[in-house]
């Protein structure tokens, strides 16, 4: 049989900030996409900037 091992501290630690990274990064964009969605799409609010500048 083979015997699993426990993860060592730093192996906890790298995983730990890997999924903070990953949720961060996902934030972030959903958050630029909302932005973009509200001010880029639905009015026309504010002047052609770099994060609009695709539509």
């Amino acid at each position: 049989m083979t015997r699993l091992q426990p993860l060592t501290l730093v192996d906890r630690m790298s995983l730990i900030t890997l999924m903070v990274l990953t949720t961060a990064t996902i934030l972030m964009a959903a958050e630029a996409h909302a932005f973009c969605s509200v001010f880029c799409i639905h009015g026309d609010r504010t002047p052609e900037t770099d994060i609009c500048s695709g539509r």
